[in-house]
């Protein structure tokens, strides 16, 4: 007779790619939540580091370790939370430290909330030595919560994840991209009370794009786009990282030219029109004073 493994109620989801120098410490404080009834997917994103023998050196029945090529954040999370058997997802990122309520606490949350379909908190930071350098400002109001949500102390509903298409394939902000199509079916709501240890670190992914840069303001336009859509195009992706992989080229010592414009035209154009290209074109000249010989 075969024997029906039970489903866990919280699937915590964590994407591993060369994380082996904060990679314990984040394992070790989700293992050490005071809600006992998880599951923990580890994605191995093709670490070349010993991310792999921290990760095995686990014994922890709860872990379900997998292990895949590299090919970015948001196609690893989308791969593991296929994985997830739980009501609810709770993300997870491998320099990061879960305080030991914290899923108690988000699951309590939504259970009390029906119409909540996402829960987030704020947090702790703290720099590479582990040491607080303050608490975070959290955003509570419904209109703007959207652009405040902490990806790794999000927990979210699986069903209406499911229905969301899952985490985009870009090169970064999967996780506000994905919040805006979970908005569809649902309240998104943060919690005010620290619930992380949010590490800043000069190497990490929120950290790779210059938010001053031009090319950063035309994800943020392609983003509504995309968010706005009951469908993400492959076209769609592929233009967003064409804009994402340009971004770190761009800074405030960038010497603006003539083939900068025109490149920027020509990809703006196919997302939003030629004359909204031209409207945002004149307004970044405006903005940034970019316009030198």
């Amino acid at each position: 007779m075969l024997i029906m493994e039970p489903q866990p109620i919280i699937s915590v989801v964590m994407s591993v790619y060369n994380g082996s120098r904060f990679l314990r410490d984040s394992i070790d404080s989700v293992l050490s939540q005071t809600f006992p009834d998880f599951e923990f997917i580890i994605w191995n994103d093709g670490s070349t580091d010993n991310s792999e023998d921290i990760i095995k050196s686990y014994k922890d029945r709860r872990i379900r370790y997998y292990y895949h090529e590299n090919e970015g954040l948001g196609k690893a999370l989308s791969l593991a939370c296929r994985e997830a058997r739980g009501k609810y997802i709770a993300r997870m990122d491998d320099d990061d430290i879960s305080l030991p309520d914290r899923l108690q606490k988000e699951y309590n949350y939504l259970e009390t909330h029906p119409d909540v379909v996402l829960v987030s908190s704020s947090a702790y930071y703290i720099d590479e030595k582990g040491d607080c350098l303050g608490q975070a400002f959290q955003y509570t109001h419904p209109r703007v919560i959207k652009s405040r949500i902490f990806h790794p102390c999000a927990m979210f509903r699986r069903i209406e994840y499911n229905k969301t298409q899952g985490y985009p394939a870009v090169k970064n902000s999967q996780d506000t991209l994905l919040w805006s199509k979970l908005s569809k079916y649902g309240k998104l709501a943060n919690i005010e009370e620290p619930l992380i240890k949010y590490r800043l670190i000069s190497s990490s992914i929120s950290h790779s794009s210059d938010p001053q840069s031009p090319y950063y303001k035309m994800q943020l336009t392609l983003r509504e786009k995309m968010c706005a859509d009951e469908k993400i195009t492959d076209e769609d992706v592929k233009l967003y990282n064409i804009i994402a992989g340009l971004t770190p080229k761009i800074s405030s010592a960038f010497v603006y030219r003539r083939t900068f414009e025109e490149k920027l035209h020509s990809i703006l154009s196919r997302i939003i029109g030629t004359n909204n290209s031209r409207h945002i074109i004149i307004s970044l000249k405006n903005i940034y004073g970019l316009i030198r010989n």
